[in-house]
C-alpha cells in the first residue's frame, strides 16, 4: 500500500502539522522526497543575459516526473497573494522523467524579448507529479509514503534602471496602533528585510527592531506600482511607552534590492 503525501516549498517555515507529517514519513518509510530545485528566488536581466536557468535534480531513489507551470504574480492591498497562469515565460522543457541522482538544466525566456518598462514578477512552480504504478518500486514491503515535492520560486524580469520608490498614501489610528496605506511609485519590487521601527513622541523614543514584533511589515514585498495597506497594533508591552491617544511619529527603515542605496525609509505621523 502506497500514500502520496505532497510537500510544498514556498519559503514559509514549517507548520506544526507539516513537522508530524515529516515524523509520521521517517517512521513508516526511506525518505522517498525526490526533486529538489535551485535557486528558489531568481532574476532576469535582458541587459546582460538573454535566458535564466533552474537546476531541476532528482535525490530520491526512483524515477521523478516532473511538471513545471508559470502564474503572475500579484498581492491583494492586504497582502494576499493572487496567481493567474500565463504565458509570458518560455520554459524548456516543462516536463521531464528524471532518473535517480540526475540533474537536468531548465531555461527560462522572456516572451516578448526586451526589457519592461516595469518589473514583471512571476511564480514558477516545479511539481513531481505521481509515477504510473508500473514505474514505481517501493523500498520496502507493506505501507509507504511517497512524498511529491512542489517548489514555489520567486522570479522577476528586470528592467532597465530598476528601482523602488516607496512613499505613504495616508496613516491613521487604527485599533492599538495604525493603518498605513503605502505605495511603491518606482518600477521594481522591493522586500522590507529586518525592518526597524523607531515612534517618537513628546521626548520619548521607542525602537523596535524585533523582526516578531513587526508582522506583517517583516520580509513584505511591494511590487512595482503596487498599493499595500498595512494594519499594526503597538506591542502591549510597549503601550506604556507611547500613548496612542496623542499624537507620534513612526519611522520605518528596511533594506531593500532596488533602492539607490542600501537601506530605504519611510516616516509619518499618526494623530
Amino acid at each position: 500500500m502506497s500514500f502520496f503525501k505532497l510537500k510544498d516549498f514556498s519559503g514559509m517555515p514549517l507548520s506544526f502539522n507539516t513537522l508530524i507529517q515529516l515524523l509520521v514519513l521517517s517512521f513508516f518509510s526511506t525518505p522517498l522526497m525526490a526533486i529538489n530545485v535551485m535557486p528558489f528566488s531568481g532574476e532576469l536581466d535582458l541587459e546582460t543575459q538573454p535566458n535564466y536557468k533552474l537546476q531541476v535534480s532528482n535525490k530520491g531513489q526512483n524515477e521523478a516526473a516532473v511538471i513545471i507551470s508559470v502564474y503572475k504574480w500579484k498581492f491583494d492591498r492586504f497582502g494576499k497573494e493572487i496567481r493567474e497562469p500565463t504565458n509570458d515565460l518560455v520554459i524548456f522543457p516543462k516536463r521531464m522523467l528524471l532518473a535517480p541522482n540526475a540533474r537536468k538544466s531548465v531555461r527560462v525566456s522572456y516572451r516578448q524579448g526586451t526589457s519592461p518598462r516595469n518589473e514583471k514578477a512571476y511564480r514558477i512552480v516545479v511539481e513531481e507529479k505521481p509515477m504510473p504504478k508500473s514505474y514505481r518500486t517501493s523500498v520496502r514491503k507493506g505501507a509507504s509514503i511517497n512524498v511529491l515535492t512542489r517548489y514555489v520560486t520567486a522570479f522577476y524580469v528586470k528592467p532597465r534602471d530598476a528601482n523602488s520608490s516607496i512613499k505613504v498614501i495616508n496613516a491613521e489610528n487604527f485599533g492599538n496602533g495604525f493603518q498605513l496605506k503605502i505605495r511603491n511609485e518606482g518600477n521594481a519590487h522591493t522586500h522590507f528585510i529586518s525592518p526597524t521601527m523607531t515612534i517618537r513622541q513628546a521626548g520619548k523614543i521607542l525602537v523596535i527592531n524585533d523582526l516578531s514584533l513587526l508582522n506583517p511589515f517583516t520580509n513584505s514585498n511591494i511590487f512595482a506600482l503596487a498599493d499595500r495597506v498595512y494594519e499594526w497594533d503597538i506591542p502591549e508591552g510597549l503601550r506604556q511607552t507611547i500613548n496612542i491617544d496623542k499624537p507620534y511619529r513612526v519611522e520605518l527603515n528596511w533594506f531593500c534590492e532596488n533602492c539607490s542605496g542600501k537601506k530605504d525609509e519611510i516616516s509619518f505621523v499618526i494623530n
